[in-house]
């Protein structure tokens, strides 16, 4: 991981453990926040991928379309000979995100508790094969 790349990395991993620690808060009131909690289980997904691009390869993906977030990650691991089993929540999530953004439908709350299972999942996967991003101790360059 290159030094220069720290601070953009560990900026795009605290906005994810904000997204989903708000997850995880407003998910006791699945009734008033089924819509928000979606939403940051989603773009705390977006963020950790985001911190793990940066970190690994200096850059993030900046289409519009975030599934190719899951590529580029899914090329990294490749290149690393990494685990690859948790690419499919990211996945997952990004499959979603239009519908919990825009969809016309209200939400069922068994979908937003699998997106908050689905995030918790992604978010350990990411720490497990990424231990570089999760650790807080990371010095300034």
């Amino acid at each position: 991981m290159k030094q220069v790349d720290r601070v953009m990395m560990a900026h795009h991993r605290s906005r994810a453990e904000s997204f989903l620690s708000g997850m995880k808060f407003l998910s006791d009131d699945l009734t008033t926040y089924a819509a928000a909690v979606a939403l940051l289980a989603v773009h705390g997904a977006i963020s950790l991928a985001d911190a793990v691009l940066i970190g690994y390869q200096g850059r993030r993906s900046r289409e519009q379309d975030h599934r190719t977030a899951a590529i580029f990650l899914e090329k990294l691991c490749n290149s690393r000979r990494a685990d690859r089993s948790g690419l499919k929540h990211l996945i997952w999530l990004l499959a979603r995100k239009t519908d919990f953004s825009y969809g016309e439908q209200r939400f069922n709350q068994s979908e937003v508790k699998s997106a908050v299972l689905t995030a918790e999942r992604f978010q350990a996967w990411i720490y497990r094969t990424f231990p570089e991003v999760a650790r807080e101790d990371q010095p300034n360059p």
